[in-house]
């Protein structure tokens, strides 16, 4: 097993456009259902059922040879309350606001192969932050070795791009109102 967590402040201070948490809690739900345009290596997604707490999706990366299940399950504010996670940009003073899973999937054989948050929090003065949890492979020991050192940091720089990414479409969701 291994953990990836990468936060970025949501609102920069040169960022003539200023996300709410409501705002990006809702891009979060479009790139549930639609994650091509906001994950790169995301190549096909189909909705296989959607129900009011979040859906199943089949997603297809790009070199893969085999396509996956992800379970997404979103969380608003009134059903987070706290949620601590532990990584290298934890901070004990950040309140969780909202947040969306996924946990990935085996298709045949239901064998779990990642789980991944999106997390919204605010700091004690109201700024907003954007964490991207990864955690793959069997829940157990921490996975050794130089392959897995460099997945590690594979994995780190796709979710600093991702969230980047994330965050820009988020606002061009907000400037042509379609959230």
């Amino acid at each position: 097993m291994r953990f990836v967590a990468v936060t970025r402040p949501v609102n920069n201070p040169d960022e003539p456009l200023r996300l709410t948490k409501e705002q990006v809690y809702a891009g979060l739900k479009v790139k549930a259902r639609d994650p091509i345009r906001f994950v790169a290596v995301i190549e096909h997604c189909n909705v296989l059922n959607e129900h009011t707490t979040g859906l199943l999706r089949e997603v297809q990366f790009k070199n893969k040879p085999e396509s996956v299940h992800e379970n997404v399950e979103y969380f608003p504010s009134e059903q987070v309350g706290h949620h601590w996670v532990i990584s290298s940009d934890y901070d004990p003073q950040a309140e969780c606001r909202l947040q969306v899973t996924f946990t990935m999937f085996h298709p045949k054989t239901g064998e779990q192969l990642a789980h991944i948050t999106n997390l919204i929090s605010t700091l004690p003065d109201g700024e907003l932050l954007l964490t991207f949890a990864f955690a793959w492979g069997p829940n157990g020991p921490l996975d050794e070795g130089a392959e897995a050192e460099k997945e590690e940091k594979e994995r780190e720089k796709l979710g600093f791009e991702t969230i980047e990414h994330t965050l820009v479409v988020i606002r061009d969701l907000v400037k042509s109102k379609d959230i």
